[in-house]
Formats: structure tokens, C-alpha cells, sequence
């Protein structure tokens, strides 16, 4: 048996606590699911690949994933009673989260799985586009679907289960 040790920001180790009590494991044993699953995939490159500056998944710093998971988190706790995703969205920590830029792009296409209408918003605010089509308006998975096929259609890796 081998031992790792890794530094996490205490926001991360939150979320990792919470996760692990509502599966009942221990964060070792969630670590380790995640490790094996991520090995399972086989789609992963070593860190020595050669980056295409063109790529839109280039890799993303730590400390801009983790900013961006910070602000949001902070964001979701402050707006938590609000129903208006007008007002939602000028929160400061959301506009912060704005003015991150396009470098969070890959990070909210990803998030639109997990909290599809929140980050509708941003997206077009950061790449000035809307692929949105008229009859979509209004059905959530519908308008996160076009912004994956959009994100596709740029160059993102995303994966096809929305």
C-alpha cells in the first residue's frame, strides 16, 4: 500500500466532506472512487503532450478553477432566496465570475450539467454570443444543449450527456 498527500484549498475539502457524508464513505474512499474512475476512462494526456495554443480546453490554472468555484459557491449561498435570475445575475460575485473571462468558458459549459440555467447568462455575457434559438427560450436543458453544440462547434471538448 502506497501513501499520497495532496494540497487542497479549503473550499474543495468542503465539498469533498459533504459529498462523502451524503454517499456515507470516508473522503479517502471518494478520492480513490474518483481516481479509478477517471483511469477507467482511458482519455486522459500526459502532462508532458505538447499544448496547442489554440485549444479551447487548454489546461486551467488551479487558482482559476478554484477562484471560480469560491465565487460561485459564495454567489449560491447569497442568492439562495432569490427566484429572479435577472437579479441573480448581478450579484458581484457573479460578475466577478464574469470578469474572469473567456479563460472559464470550458468551466461553465461543464457546470450547464449541473446547474443549467445559472450560467446561461454569463456565458453570453463573456463570449458576446447567443445560440440560443427563439423556440428554445424558456426550456432550460433545451438552451444548455445549444450552448454545448455551440461550445462543440468551437472547439471544446465536451462530452454528450447533458
Amino acid at each position: 500500500m502506497n501513501t499520497i498527500s495532496i494540497s487542497i484549498s479549503d473550499e474543495r475539502l468542503l465539498k469533498l466532506q459533504q459529498v462523502a457524508n451524503e454517499l456515507n464513505l470516508s473522503i479517502e474512499e471518494l478520492v480513490l472512487i474518483g481516481i479509478e474512475n477517471f483511469l477507467a476512462r482511458g482519455e486522459f494526456s500526459s502532462p508532458n503532450t505538447a499544448k496547442n495554443s489554440l485549444n479551447n480546453n487548454a489546461e486551467i490554472s488551479t487558482e482559476v478553477v478554484e477562484k471560480f468555484y469560491a465565487l460561485a459557491s459564495d454567489w449560491e449561498k447569497e442568492v439562495s432566496g432569490l427566484s429572479s435570475t435577472a437579479q441573480m445575475s448581478e450579484h458581484p460575485a457573479y460578475q466577478e465570475i464574469i470578469n474572469m473571462g473567456t479563460k472559464i468558458v470550458p468551466i461553465l459549459l461543464l457546470e450547464l450539467k449541473n446547474n443549467p440555467l445559472y450560467w446561461l447568462s454569463a456565458l453570453t455575457a463573456i463570449t458576446g454570443e447567443n445560440p440560443i434559438k427563439s423556440e428554445q427560450r424558456g426550456r432550460v436543458k433545451q438552451m444548455a444543449s445549444a450552448w454545448i453544440e455551440w461550445g462543440k462547434n468551437q472547439g471544446y471538448a465536451i462530452e454528450d450527456n447533458v
